[in-house]
């Protein structure tokens, strides 16, 4: 119930109860507020009301309670005592006011009122407005979807459907709700989708949002529901199916709809139906450099990630300078000059086998070479765990974006033990065995040593060998022997050496089994604190630790830099991945806010926890601004497609001419 239908139950209410004239009752709809499962309404009488006749007024101001629920109204006796104990002054009395979760919008369904689950306490205040101290707590408060683990919606609808995976709201109020919102039903050969599942009657086929539409759909409608359904009201048994063939589908029932759905379309409800199609239906990208486009804009769908028109046409532009400019090459012809602003222009700089810059159009982490299936991980979640880390150690090192994001002492130590375990590891091993040494990263004559040979040193502490987790992690890319966290154990211990202490070594098993889980996740977003309240490994210190982050992260209210802060010592290497597990696990929604709070602890804190951002929200969930100001972005998307490339059954082995040049120049094999 909203605040204008409680008010209209009092005035009908009230009709009869008061007298004529000055002693005529009336709502005073300054001091209606929300209350606890209802609304509370105070009223008096018109001539007190009116200062035309004082003595008629009534004190304490009568509050009636509107429940929401529709029950019977009653006077709130509790809060008119406190209105009497402040004598004849009947504005003395207080009022609770709700204090809403952050996630709940009240713009995203228009009409829908406040869950009880989204409020977070009550605070009481006086009728003017000034808060007593007084607090309530709401034992019945769940957090948002986003701090759940859930990704950010792309529509309405999707805002909607978060609620209801949170327990905010039931199955039949998110359909009551979702009827009027705009979902989009494909379309194949001028027809909308209807799915026949035979007793059970048929579905229309509806997505919530265009990154949900698969690419085997190539146009759309956008429309509501309530409209979709009333076109098929004389056919019995028709449902909904939402979202069919991606990670989340919710089968809206026939009989749902009959308990719930009026299929008249309420006054002032309707919304402009349109068509819709993907970006590359919108311009003309022929030429040599965009053959496969199609190809790589659907595989860019089916991961979830569309191109908007401005991202295809930037691509396109980078695709086709980085084409002209390899064939001039290849023809000993004069290059084509590049644009001042690469990344403006859709190019990002890698690196041919001897160092030598290379530019490349720039994916945006969300398409890879559609000839290479999917591996054990997720190609945007390993180049976006990549590309977080180091803008984490840019940030934990002090740059500020607006002035540049550097390439980081830690990062490329993270790039250099990446190119030991490429050189030194079978891309599909037959045993979950591994060498007895890994030749070492940051071969002087390598690409990689010269591309980022303007990065300081590392950071001279032990917590930076917990960089070696992502390395070890990414080499479980290929299913079978190595495609378990034994495998990846054995290749972390390798990376950290003997010499370091058992602080690292078991923080580092940590952060592979949960790289492990980010990497591989298909099915929504792969939180760290979901990770950590399903981990029970670890007992001694680092159990001990991952209950104080938990502990600190549910409290919600909690002020997040003192939490962070009250992390050890911010030196020790539990203490720096306690910091960086606490940023992610709270703030791991929020790109810019987990990285800005990570970076409060330095270089190494902040850039595993833009790892653990990054996979969960891959880049395109990274702050763009960020990407552009990061110059060296190209660097660390090329060896983290290499990683991707190799550690893959379908990668480089099937490719034994492209084998056969790495062998030799690109990842010599051993100590070559």
């Amino acid at each position: 119930m909203n605040e204008e239908e409680a008010v209209s139950r009092v005035e009908e209410w009230l009709t009869g109860r008061g007298g004529e004239g000055t002693g005529a009752l009336r709502v005073r709809r300054e001091y209606v507020v929300r209350a606890t499962d209802g609304w509370n309404v105070t009223y008096n009488t018109v001539g007190w009301l009116d200062g035309t006749d004082p003595g008629a007024g009534l004190f304490p101001s009568p509050v009636a309670f509107v429940p929401d629920d529709g029950g019977e109204i009653r006077l709130d006796l509790e809060l008119m005592a406190v209105s009497a104990a402040g004598g004849e002054d009947a504005d003395a009395f207080t009022r609770w006011a709700e204090v809403v979760d952050p996630e709940f919008d009240p713009a995203a369904v228009p009409g829908l009122p406040v869950p009880k689950a989204a409020i977070l306490r009550w605070v009481q205040h006086t009728l003017y407005g000034e808060p007593t101290g007084a607090v309530r707590a709401n034992p019945e408060h769940r957090p948002g979807p986003r701090f759940s683990g859930r990704p950010a919606p792309e529509s309405e609808v999707e805002t909607l459907l978060g609620y209801l995976r949170v327990e905010w709201i039931t199955p039949e109020e998110f359909v009551h709700w979702m009827l009027d919102l705009d979902v989009l039903a494909p379309a194949k050969d001028g027809h909308l989708q209807v799915r026949d599942f035979g007793d059970a009657g048929l579905r229309f086929v509806v997505y919530t949002s265009e990154a949900q539409v698969p690419s085997e759909y190539t146009m759309w409608q956008r429309i509501q529901p309530r409209v979709l359904l009333r076109r098929a009201k004389d056919t019995p048994g028709v449902g909904l199916l939402v979202n069919p063939g991606r990670p989340e589908t919710f089968n809206v029932y026939p009989e749902t709809l009959k308990q719930v759905a009026d299929l008249e379309l309420p006054k002032g409800t309707e919304r402009t139906e349109s068509v819709g199609r993907p970006a590359y239906f919108s311009g003309e990208y022929d030429g040599p450099a965009t053959a496969n486009l199609r190809s790589l804009v659907d595989q860019a769908r089916d991961n979830g990630y569309p191109l908007s028109a401005d991202e295809l046409a930037r691509y396109v532009r980078g695709a086709t300078l980085a084409f002209e400019r390899s064939r001039a090459k290849y023809d000993g012809r004069p290059l084509p000059e590049l644009p001042e602003d690469l990344f403006a222009n859709g190019l990002v700089t890698h690196f041919y086998d001897d160092g030598e810059p290379r530019p490349a159009a720039w994916t945006a982490g969300k398409f890879y070479n559609p000839t290479i299936p999917v591996g054990s991980f997720a190609y945007p979640r390993l180049v976006g765990a990549y590309v977080g880390f180091a803008l984490g150690d840019a940030l934990g090192s002090g740059a500020d974006p607006a002035g540049g994001l550097p390439l980081g002492g830690l990062t490329r130590q993270l790039l250099f033990h990446t190119e030991s375990v490429i050189r030194g590891l079978d891309a599909t091993p037959d045993k979950p065995e591994i060498p007895a040494s890994l030749p070492a990263g940051g071969r002087p004559d390598g690409w990689i040593a010269k591309a980022t040979s303007a990065a300081g040193p590392p950071p001279a502490e032990f917590s930076a060998m917990l960089a070696t987790a992502l390395a070890a992690t990414v080499t479980g890319g290929t299913q079978g022997p190595a495609d378990s966290a034994f495998y990846a154990m054995k290749v972390v211990r390798e990376l950290v050496g003997s010499a370091a202490g058992h602080e690292v070594v078991h923080g580092a098993e940590l952060l592979v089994n949960l790289f492990r889980a980010q990497l591989a996740a298909r099915n929504g977003q792969p939180a760290v604190a979901n990770f950590l309240e399903g981990f029970d490994e670890y007992g001694g210190e680092v159990g001990d630790l991952v209950k104080t982050v938990l502990d600190l992260r549910n409290d919600i209210d909690g002020d997040d830099v003192e939490q962070f802060d009250g992390i050890g010592d911010g030196r020790t290497p539990l203490s720096v991945l306690g910091r960086a597990l606490f940023a992610a696990a709270k703030r791991g929604y929020d790109a810019e806010a987990a990285l800005t709070l990570a970076a409060r602890g330095g270089s190494v804190t902040a850039a595993l926890t833009g790892a653990m951002v990054g996979a969960r929200l891959t880049v395109p969930g990274l702050p763009q601004a960020w990407l552009a100001a990061f110059g060296d972005l190209g660097v660390v998307d090329d060896l983290a497609g290499d990683a991707y490339y190799y550690f893959n059954r379908f990668g480089l082995t099937r490719e034994p001419e492209e084998r056969r040049r790495w062998d030799a120049n690109r990842y010599p094999r051993g100590d070559q």
